[in-house]
């Protein structure tokens, strides 16, 4: 470990010196050696993932030694081994000339202190702006490896040397690169395509002067702060590190921050050149500026939304904070009072004087309490108006959603929305201002009025608040990386919990592989929790010790009485110390729940602004012109293209033609777009290009209402909602009759299950009730036939039905169907051999269409998938 107080602070955080022996040397270009190592004890320290590094100490061979900093470019924790890219440009600072001249069996000594990996957002950005050079690839292509394959990534590499060309850069499906050669610093920033990048995430790590002009750059297409990792890895022509020298201190070279970096280099000045903007991106409004570059208009993040969605309590928020402020000082004056009274009792006072001082103290306390109670009261009322009106926004906003957006997202995370983060908001309405600045003013206000009493016993009291914030630094810096470990374990194990609980009567009776594998994850889990907190317990201990009133009692006491003793304190001048330092710790604790609970509340304002933001299906009857003259139930499906996320379609150019009175059925390998396919009739989704039609007319230009008066569904997992029998079943037209009601069911083959229920059609149903699959769906299906939709969908509605309901369910379908539009979404080909076409997925794209016989005869894709159903239903059979 480096000597020196940067050493000693490294020391005091927990930073540990590793030995690590070269074990091969391998040149990558002309400009960049990959250097592969050993060591024992690296890995007990490192928390290894995407764009990790490690710092290291190399020597300059005058017996001085630079602290550097490398991205991981291969590791292996197992064994130990792992591998760091030096780039070698000239001139060359110390680690660039040891990575030079290193050979196998070399030593060099490692640390790892302040590393955090990268991890993708659980709320995925539009896409990712990644921005370099030669030195940053390492850390690139780490992140290109953790980027979900649909999220879009540009690349820009800056160019100091042609030899940076040959740099391996790893793959990703919706990667577009391109090196930009550098003539000044503000090469790379011109370079960066004008175009909307809302919601993008940037990710910056070039030469410390390129990165100035990148930031400015990012400022004006309005990057918020939230949405950049900014870091210089070099400085140009420049050494980078911390200087360390045998006995000596350390000197600072400038290091970027100690940031992972390679050595310095000299560019020569040949002209930049940049690849052309990828077809089909974004474009947005822009203007000239004066030096002949591209600007558009600033995009918007949605990591403001939490600020949007405040905005009308910012002013309420603030006039609350300073009010509470206020009060607290208020509060404070009875005790100041209470010191006053006690000197003077010390001092042998008049009784009257007493008296007064009392009143006074005890007339504060009481308009204190009243001031703080009538705050309370003001804040949850305006918390009540805010909240009543957020909730009716979120349920208006909901029912415009498109279902595909239901359909993304369990009951779970819906309730988290409506529900818990508005609890949130509550919290941060009315307690986490007040609470936050009545924590921070009054500790301040307090050590005002002890440093008028006697600044000297006042100084001795930071001692301990300076002992909780280095240990509090020294516990963050050392948890960098679990942090975001433990909530994904956290949410890990939430999940993994309920459905070991579900499975209870399961596990109980056959025990086996799920009862074995929560066993593991749970002692994983404590695992983790142990080698994460252990370590950490006697940094915890100290903080709580610091903290608390009778360690400032005890200091107070001791250095107080000393200083008594010496005559430089008089015996009256403890007691507000005594009365009032005492509590300084405690109160100071009070700033971290504070800003803790107002994060928690700006989180849950994000991810509601979130949903208000949503795009909602849009019902604009002039912008898609219609057809006359066609059936009411055809349904046509026009050179349609659909995807999830823009540029990514699972869906290519399917032209389909549904006639009424007819069945069509789509069959597929599991992710040939099926269910899309079929989403896109329900308006799940707007298609991207194209159009989706029924007797017509584009059912983009139908409100939600009119739209599902034309479709009807039966899909796999049948819902039924808080209600009697009847209600469910009368769903699509509450003022359905009780006779309509029951000859919907008796169609169904429902009807008899019913009669037999505690009470009939008036029995009680929910979410969970007590129903078979098969029962179920003969429940939808009657609610399908109170719809009497025109075009109906059903997906493989016999999947959930044991064998004796499956006859029903067909009954009741075939019932359903007569003289309707079907598509069926069939899994189970054997069910849909009866159809009137069949059309063949594959890829999002369609290979076959045609009747049953037909396409057996052909021998193409769907007679593959036959085989295959035959040989698992013969399986199954077997099995039975």
């Amino acid at each position: 470990m480096s000597r020196g107080v940067s050493g000693a602070v490294m020391r005091a955080v927990g930073a540990r010196d590793h030995q690590a022996t070269v074990r091969e040397v391998v040149p990558i270009t002309a400009t960049c050696t990959r250097i592969r190592f050993r060591s024992k004890t690296l890995f007990d320290d490192v928390h290894y993932g995407a764009a990790s590094w490690v710092r290291g100490w190399f020597p300059d061979g005058t017996g001085r030694e630079f602290q550097r900093g490398y991205t991981f470019t291969e590791a292996d924790p197992d064994s130990g081994e792992f591998a760091l890219d030096f780039v070698l440009h000239e001139p060359s600072g110390p680690a660039s000339r040891w990575a030079a001249n290193a050979e196998p069996g070399a030593t060099i000594d490692f640390v790892f202190m302040g590393s955090r990996p990268f991890e993708p957002s659980d709320i995925p950005p539009a896409g990712y702006l990644l921005i370099g050079d030669a030195a940053a690839v390492p850390a690139i292509n780490s992140i290109l490896a953790a980027v979900p394959e649909e999220i879009p990534v540009e690349l820009y590499l800056e160019e100091h040397d042609p030899c940076d060309r040959e740099m391996p850069i790893g793959t990703h499906p919706r990667l577009n690169a391109r090196w930009i050669r550098r003539t000044d610093a503000s090469s790379l920033a011109d370079a960066l395509e004008s175009r909307d990048w809302s919601d993008w995430y940037a990710w910056v790590t070039p030469e410390s002067g390129s990165l100035k002009e990148i930031r400015k750059r990012l400022k004006e297409f309005g990057f918020p702060k939230s949405e950049i990792h900014a870091q210089a890895y070099w400085v140009q022509g420049k050494e980078m590190g911390k200087l360390r020298e045998p006995g000596g201190e350390e000197d600072h070279v400038p290091a970027g921050a100690g940031a992972p970096a390679h050595a310095a280099s000299t560019p020569d000045a040949s002209q930049g050149t940049a690849t052309a903007r990828p077809a089909g991106a974004d474009t947005a409004a822009t203007t000239e500026t004066t030096d002949g570059r591209a600007e558009q208009e600033p995009g918007r993040w949605r990591a403001g939304g939490a600020g949007r969605l405040l905005a009308p309590l910012r002013r309420v928020l603030i006039v609350a904070g300073v009010a509470q402020a206020l009060i607290t000082i208020v509060q404070l004056a009875p005790y100041v009072l209470l010191v006053e009274l006690g000197r003077r009792i010390l001092s042998g006072s008049d009784a009257g004087g007493l008296w007064t001082v009392g009143i006074i103290a005890a007339v504060l306390l009481a308009v204190g309490t009243l001031l703080e109670t009538a705050l309370l009261l003001w804040l949850h009322v305006v918390d009540g108006r805010f909240s009543r009106n957020l909730r009716g926004r979120l349920l208006a906003k909901l029912a415009r959603l498109p279902l595909g957006w239901f359909d993304a997202r369990g009951t779970g995370s819906i309730k988290t929305v409506v529900q818990d983060n508005t609890l949130s908001l509550h919290y941060l309405v009315t307690h986490a201002v007040l609470d936050a600045s009545a924590a921070a003013v009054a500790p301040i206000a307090v050590l005002v009025y002890l440093f008028t009493v006697d600044w000297a016993l006042s100084l001795f009291l930071l001692v301990p608040v300076l002992a909780y914030l280095f240990t509090m630094y020294r516990m963050v810096m050392r948890s960098q990386a679990e942090i975001p470990q433990a909530q994904r374990w956290a949410d890990r194990m939430n999940a993994e919990a309920a459905v070991y609980l579900d499975a209870q009567p399961v596990i109980r009776v056959f025990g086996g592989a799920m009862a074995s594998g929560f066993r593991r994850s749970l002692d994983a889990y404590v695992g983790f929790l142990h080698r994460w907190q252990w370590p950490l317990g006697t940094a915890k201990t100290v903080m709580d010790l610091t903290t608390r009133p009778t360690t400032f009692l005890w200091l107070i006491a001791a250095v107080g009485t000393w200083f008594v003793a010496a005559g430089r304190l008089t015996a009256s001048d403890m007691l507000p110390f005594l009365l009032l330092g005492t509590m300084f710790g405690a109160r100071l604790l009070g700033i971290g729940y504070g800003l803790s609970g107002l994060k928690t509340s700006m989180v849950a304002a994000r991810d509601i602004q979130a949903v208000l933001d949503e795009p909602e299906l849009a019902s604009d009857s002039a912008a898609v012109p219609q057809s006359e003259g066609r059936p009411a139930g055809e349904v046509r499906y026009d050179a349609v293209t659909f995807g999830y996320r823009t540029g990514l379609p699972v869906i290519h150019d399917v032209s389909l033609t549904l006639a009424p009175g007819t069945v069509t059925a789509l069959v597929g390998p599991s992710g040939s777009g099926k269910s899309t396919l079929a989403g896109l009739l329900a308006r799940f989704y707007d298609v991207d290009s194209g159009a989706v039609s029924i007797g017509g007319r584009d059912i983009r230009t139908m409100v939600p209402d009119e739209l599902y008066r034309h479709i009807g569904f039966v899909l796999q997992d049948a819902q039924l909602v808080t209600g009697s029998v009847a209600e469910n079943i009368a769903l699509p037209d509450r003022e359905a009759s009780r006779e309509r009601i029951e000859q919907a069911a008796r169609a169904a083959h429902i009807h008899e299950r019913i009669t037999r229920m505690p009470d009939g059609y008036d029995t009680m149903l929910g979410p969970d009730a007590a129903l078979s699959g098969g029962e179920r769906q003969r429940l939808t299906i009657a609610r399908a036939l109170i719809a009497d939709a025109p075009v109906l969908i059903l997906d493989e509605a016999t999947a959930f039905a044991d064998p004796e309901s499956e006859a029903l369910v067909q009954r009741a379908l075939g019932r359903l169907a007569r003289d309707r539009t079907v598509l069926v979404i069939a899994h189970r080909l054997h069910t849909i051999v009866g159809a009137d076409r069949i059309v063949v997925l594959d890829h999002g794209r369609i290979v076959e269409s045609g009747r049953h016989e037909e396409l057996l005869a052909s021998g193409g894709r769907y007679r593959a998938l036959w085989d295959a159903d035959d040989s698992d239903r013969t399986m199954v059979e077997a099995l039975r």
